[in-house]
């Protein structure tokens, strides 16, 4: 089976998002991911609603819209306005998880919940009827450039294991934090699919990233 890459726009050159954008299509990402922050839930800010709204005009690449965020209820209708397909939200950030996911999907998006490292795998068992994919942070939220939990490839595996049991192996597993030719094996091998590439696997060195993303896919062969 493929993997998927899907590069963090909040690592690219902001300055000149639309250059960019068009390399990594041309270089072969499957998607991009949008790092959206409120400097409440993390204590940063990061992309918008508004930019979402402007890399759509420019780009038909699928669009996850990453809600690191207090109150997701708030923007999932906005982001599904601005032309996101994929929405992640936080489980730790609502206790109307049930509610956001149901509502994403009302909206013709995938659903996807999002897990902090310290948060169980067990907790997102009673939801996976209304999931279509699983974020896994292998890093705390909020900031680029962090070292990657080693924990988090078992916690895939845990996850892996949970779907097989309640016969939902459509579901896919995303993990986020850190990812690079290193890290993607053993997250491959626990059950993981898709990787959200940043400053360890495509935009470091010379950005050349037709080499960073092939790299990436030829990292399971």
């Amino acid at each position: 089976m493929t993997i998927e890459i899907s590069s963090s726009l909040m690592c690219a050159d902001l300055l000149n998002l639309e250059s960019e954008i068009l390399k990594l299509e041309k270089a072969g990402t499957d998607m991009f991911h949008m790092d959206i922050m409120d400097g409440h839930f993390v204590n940063n800010l990061a992309l918008s609603i508004d930019l979402l709204k402007a890399i759509r005009s420019v780009s038909t690449t699928p669009l996850e819209a990453h809600l690191m965020v207090e109150n997701p209820l708030d923007y999932i209708k906005k982001a599904k306005k601005a032309g996101a397909d994929m929405i992640s939200v936080h489980l730790e950030s609502t206790p109307h998880i049930h509610k956001a996911l149901k509502e994403i999907r009302e909206c013709n998006m995938k659903a996807g919940i999002a897990i902090n490292p310290g948060t169980s795998h067990l907790l997102i068992e009673p939801l996976l009827e209304e999931t279509d994919f699983i974020l896994t942070m292998a890093v705390n939220p909020g900031f680029a450039g962090q070292e990657f939990i080693k924990s988090t490839v078992n916690k895939v595996y845990k996850i892996n294991k949970m779907l097989e049991e309640n016969n939902l192996t459509n579901i896919k597993i995303e993990v986020d934090g850190n990812i690079n030719s290193e890290t993607i094996p053993p997250l491959y091998n626990a059950g993981a699919r898709i990787f959200v590439g940043g400053t360890s696997g495509i935009f470091f060195g010379d950005r050349n990233y037709e080499r960073n993303i092939e790299n990436l896919k030829n990292s399971i062969k």
